[in-house]
């Protein structure tokens, strides 16, 4: 299989449509925060489909060209082949989230979540970031105390393979018979769990209670601009 090199690449052509922009003038010109321009320039992040329509129209560029290399008309069928003949893995629902038989056979919401019960990735994403695809699973947040950053019903793809605790990483949860997604401070008694919305909402966990709190992973995509 010949992998897709065009998520290590990005950057590169990224950093030349900005034609020597400061960071805060080209987030400014594509509509985005700074943060997520220097992400996808570090090569942190890579961007969805519609924020790479969005960077190709603000900067008059092919879309094929910034999310390949390649222009459309340039590339041949068995060029084509090599760029595209890709692996997707499908990243599984959450387990606490996924429908009932019933449910999914009527496709009705489950608890209010959109009835989308996988997410595809391409194999060369998986590689890039050297993850291990059995290990994530998708969660779709509810609420807004994640807000701007993660908002109600944005898709989060987390990894269940768990290190050491990653001060200021955001993690999935459980706690009793509730599901957090909560930003995590490290302090020198235990933990903080915050959130962006509303400071009065942190939750302090002292090291003698660490273990009724189950960390099921940590938050490594957000999906945004699905509908």
């Amino acid at each position: 299989m010949i992998i897709n090199k065009s998520v290590q690449t990005f950057k590169n052509r990224l950093t030349e449509i900005m034609q020597g922009d400061s960071v805060s003038v080209f987030a400014k010109k594509c509509n985005m925060s700074e943060t997520v321009i220097r992400d996808y320039l570090s090569g942190k992040t890579y961007p969805s489909l519609s924020r790479l329509a969005t960077i190709a129209e603000s900067c008059h560029v092919s879309y094929c060209w910034l999310a390949t290399g390649h222009k459309l008309e340039d590339i041949s069928d068995t060029e084509n082949n090599e760029v595209y003949n890709e692996y997707i893995h499908r990243i599984p629902v959450y387990s606490k989230q996924m429908p009932t038989i019933e449910e999914a056979r009527t496709q009705k919401y489950v608890r209010g979540t959109p009835p989308a019960m996988n997410y595809p990735v391409l194999d060369g994403w998986i590689g890039y970031r050297g993850l291990d695809v059995k290990k994530l699973i998708l969660y779709w947040a509810k609420g807004d105390l994640m807000s701007p950053e993660i908002k109600n019903n944005n898709g989060l793809i987390i990894n269940t393979e768990l290190g050491e605790v990653v001060d200021g990483a955001i993690y999935l949860i459980e706690y009793k018979d509730m599901t957090l997604v909560r930003r995590m401070r490290l302090a020198l008694d235990g933990w903080e769990l915050l959130c962006n919305s509303d400071p009065k909402a942190t939750i302090s966990v002292p090291r003698k209670d660490f273990k009724q709190y189950k960390l099921i992973g940590n938050v490594i995509q957000i999906i945004k601009d699905l509908y």
